[in-house]
């Protein structure tokens, strides 16, 4: 993975244009799994994006198979600055230490390029079941402390669609 990831929200009519149109791109199509018609677009190239309005974020840590194939979490946090060191030691601990659990194909921690304190955990699984399993595990424990209001925590699951380079 690139040191940027740029996403985009749409219409599967739109964002297939958008990739068609940057077909050297390898821009991933994938659909919310709450809503049927709710589809994002991600740039993985690192490269300045195609989007118009982007939502632009730096990769701190990338581990595992890049393969977005399956369902992807996105966990949003925003942290105040005292808590990103803490946040920080944490993801650094999951770094060294990683065992990756069953089902986990691969994990990225995103920093949102135009606002410091806005975090992304990104896991993407083979199955939701593992996921579940994965939120109620030892290996989850350094994270679930942010799962609550006061870190305005929000998560969107995805499907993988399609790429065009794949």
């Amino acid at each position: 993975m690139s040191g940027k990831v740029s996403a985009t929200f749409g219409t599967r009519k739109i964002l297939t244009m958008v990739q068609q149109q940057n077909a050297d791109r390898d821009l991933l199509l994938m659909q919310a799994n709450a809503t049927e018609d709710r589809y994002m677009l991600l740039d993985l190239t690192g490269e300045p994006t195609v989007f118009s309005s982007p939502v632009t974020y730096d990769v701190l840590l990338a581990k595992g198979t890049e393969d977005w194939h399956g369902m992807t979490s996105f966990i949003f946090v925003d942290l105040p600055t005292e808590e990103q060191k803490v946040f920080a030691s944490k993801f650094s601990g999951f770094r060294h230490d990683y065992d990756r659990p069953d089902g986990l194909k691969h994990f990225c921690i995103l920093r949102e390029t135009k606002n410091d304190a806005g975090f992304v955990i990104v896991t993407n699984w083979h199955r939701d079941s593992e996921y579940a399993v994965w939120l109620r595990s030892e290996s989850f424990k350094p994270f679930a402390k942010y799962i609550n209001s006061d870190y305005d925590y929000h998560e969107s699951r995805y499907t993988f669609v399609r790429s065009l380079k794949s």
